[in-house]
């Protein structure tokens, strides 16, 4: 009560807060009566009523009723009476003439500008915009013959890691212009880098890897630079490159339906021609089966029978005199083959070529003198003169 005192705006010291008369004196009447407490409504203090007290009817049946029971309902009243947080803090508000009206209308200002700054932030973040960063990096024009997926946003990467994104993709009839923008003029771009539109994953994000050649140039100027132009070695701001179709998931859909048309066309018949091949193979076979089962049937009791013999302890004994004969040889080989033998040997063979050489021209002689036709005459005429004196 003393505090909503101070507040109210003081009357003259000829009125007395008795006196209902003092009332008029003052302007706005209707405007102070509102605001006074209804105590001093009507001319003069009244004494406040207390305020009225629940009280609880007990019938005489629930009398025997625990202490506790009474104890919590008393707390729940309690709980019940006390103001909640939102109160609380608006009380002290109030004291400054700030309402419940002034408390919404500021609730929804602000969130009117929290919805436009998180519009604002979102369509920097959609463009590819950098708070904070703006004249740090530098455009760049990449020509691909094929787009493969790329779009306003997509990463930038230099193997492997992302430098940049999209900001633009204009395609033509010749070639598909993406603008890209990276973050930081100090990561360049070599112009023998090898650029290629990549899509990863199972859902085919679309990539743009770059990928620097060796040997990497010693560039002096940055994208930014004046020099860039005149020195060569890296794409400067705005500069062009041209890109090459990397791994896209569209070959692999391509090739696995252009498979697929062929075995519909193809490969069903042949599937069903070969099974019928099969089939007749099988049907061929069942007579072969067949007799190899009774071949088998009949080898068996020659296998028990070979078993039961002696057979194999005279393919033991066999081997064991083999393994005696190769010895023997062997022994003869090292106890005949001596140095003295063989030399030996060579001396007679040597002999032995040259009495045939001997022989050679001996039978050559030979030869010349039967050739002759008057030696063969003379021979003639002397043996039938020699058998004639034998006869006689």
């Amino acid at each position: 009560m003393r505090r909503w005192l101070q507040h109210q705006p003081r009357l003259p010291p000829s009125c007395s807060p008795t006196y209902s008369s003092c009332m008029l004196r003052v302007p706005a009447q209707h405007r102070i009566s509102r605001r006074l407490p209804p105590q001093l409504i009507g001319g003069g203090w009244r004494q406040p009523t207390p305020p009225l007290r629940r009280t609880r009817v007990v019938a005489s049946s629930d009398r025997q009723v625990p202490a506790a029971a009474s104890s919590n309902s008393q707390s729940d009243d309690e709980q019940q009476a006390k103001p909640g947080l939102f109160v609380n803090i608006l009380k002290p508000l109030r004291d400054f003439g700030i309402g419940r009206t002034s408390m919404v209308q500021g609730s929804v200002g602000l969130f009117v500008f929290s919805g436009i700054g998180f519009a604002l932030m979102l369509i920097a973040w959609a463009r590819g915009g950098q708070l904070g960063r703006r004249g740090q990096g530098y455009q760049a024009i990449l020509e691909f013959p094929v787009a493969c997926g790329i779009t306003v946003g997509t990463p930038v990467r230099i193997r492997g890691v992302p430098v940049g994104g999209v900001l633009s993709v204009q395609p033509s009839l010749e070639k598909v212009d993406v603008l890209v923008e990276m973050k930081d003029s100090t990561t360049v771009i070599p112009r023998n880098s090898l650029i290629e539109a990549n899509q990863s994953g199972l859902i085919a994000e679309p990539l743009i890897d770059i990928t620097p050649q060796t040997p990497v140039p010693q560039y002096q100027a940055n994208p930014l630079d004046e020099d860039c132009e005149k020195e060569g070695l890296v794409v400067c701001h705005q500069g062009r490159i041209r890109g090459e179709r990397g791994v896209a998931l569209d070959d692999l859909v391509y090739l696995c339906t252009k498979i697929a048309r062929q075995m519909d066309t193809q490969g069903v018949d042949r599937v069903f021609e070969a099974m019928e091949s099969a089939r007749a193979a099988i049907e061929d076979a069942k007579p072969l089966l067949s007799q190899a089962v009774k071949l088998s049937d009949e080898i068996l009791p020659l296998l028990t029978e070979l078993r039961a013999g002696n057979l194999v302890g005279n393919v033991e004994a066999l081997t064991q005199v083999a393994a005696e004969a190769a010895a023997d040889i062997q022994r003869l080989q090292t106890e005949v083959l001596t140095e003295n033998n063989v030399k030996a040997l060579r001396e007679s063979v040597q002999t032995l070529t040259k009495t045939l050489h001997h022989i050679e021209r001996i039978t050559g002689d030979l030869g010349g003198l039967t050739g002759d036709t008057r030696v063969t005459n003379h021979l003639k005429q002397l043996i039938e003169a020699l058998s004639r004196i034998v006869v006689d």
